[in-house]
């Protein structure tokens, strides 16, 4: 299991790495990070949802998960709570999820 690096990054930093991360987005008012993916299936949504708690799990660092089967789409977003910012542990999450 991966340790948690909660390296406290700029502003600057988290929209310069951020844009680096297909997808995801920076959002400044809540100090997270988020994308959302579109699926036209119930079966390959759930198959990525697993995908993802293995992530979380191989990463020691976990994200809100929110499925909306009405737009069929997925949101996750991830943020360090107990720094209420957007950390490494953070970017490192999303650059995993990019990579599957």
């Amino acid at each position: 299991m991966a340790i948690e690096d909660k390296t406290l990054l700029t502003e600057d930093e988290i929209r310069a790495e951020a844009a680096d991360l297909e997808g995801w987005e920076y959002l400044e008012d809540t100090k997270e990070l988020q994308r959302v993916w579109h699926f036209e299936k119930f079966v390959p949504t759930m198959a990525f949802v697993r995908r993802l708690t293995e992530i979380m799990d191989e990463n020691n660092h976990h994200s809100d998960i929110s499925l909306n089967s009405r737009t069929k789409t997925l949101t996750v977003t991830v943020t360090t709570h107990s720094e209420n910012a957007v950390t490494r542990a953070d970017l490192d999450f999303a650059g995993a999820v990019n990579q599957g």
